[in-house]
């Protein structure tokens, strides 16, 4: 029998035996897409252990593959509140619907754009997201997976993404999911405690932070001195 991955519930501990369904050539495809993002969805510390160890390729897709579902239901969004108005057709609107289908068709052109250029946006992204993430882990002693595995956990921790398809609070919960997926991708990628990722997460806040109060209490003491 095949052996089925459990989730161990320890950090430093991976599932073996069971790769991620995006990644298994056996169910690769939409139901391979499908079944990875619920198991991101329902049980992202399972899911994180199954990331495998070599190759980019297809968790980058997958990154891209969010980033256009994001930007999709962004047009469609737009579309839906454009619309009334596009349809009202009342003669005194006239002006303002003309304004419309310009807006609308400079939105199609916008929305064609992004399309075409998203895969080199998310690879520029990740790529600086990537660099800053892992300098945090070497910075506190981690990070002794790669900088390919904190890549591909930050590729997978994109499933928060999908949040944006929740109207008016899809953002911010998009926003707190991806933090919390990036936590449990370190930890469970580099083999590190839960601890040690959140604190290589957030450094980078704390350090900007920290400059912005720098400069800040320089600034007012000047301005005192003056």
């Amino acid at each position: 029998m095949e052996e089925t991955a459990q989730p161990t519930g320890k950090p430093n501990q991976r599932v073996a035996g069971a790769p991620l369904p995006w990644e298994d050539p056996r169910t690769r495809g939409l139901v391979g897409l499908l079944r990875t993002v619920l198991l991101f969805i329902t049980r992202p510390d399972e899911a994180f252990s199954r990331v495998g160890r070599a190759g980019l390729g297809r968790p980058f897709f997958y990154a891209v593959l969010m980033a256009w579902f994001e930007t999709a239901i962004f047009v469609a969004y737009w579309f839906v509140f454009q619309f009334p108005f596009v349809a009202l057709g009342l003669p005194e609107l006239d002006e303002a619907l003309a304004e419309a289908a310009v807006g609308t068709g400079l939105m199609v052109v916008i929305a064609m754009g992004l399309f075409l250029f998203i895969p080199f946006l998310v690879a520029i992204g990740l790529a600086i997201h990537t660099c800053i993430l892992h300098l945090m882990l070497l910075i506190i002693g981690e990070g002794r997976g790669g900088f390919d595995t904190t890549l591909r956990a930050l590729c997978y921790a994109h499933t928060a993404d999908l949040a944006n398809a929740l109207p008016l609070c899809g953002g911010l919960i998009s926003l707190v999911w991806f933090v919390a997926l990036q936590i449990v991708g370190i930890a469970r990628c580099h083999n590190c405690s839960y601890g040690k990722a959140a604190l290589a997460v957030f450094l980078p806040i704390l350090l900007c932070c920290s400059c912005l109060t720098l400069v800040l209490s320089v600034a007012g003491v000047a301005a005192l001195a003056d």
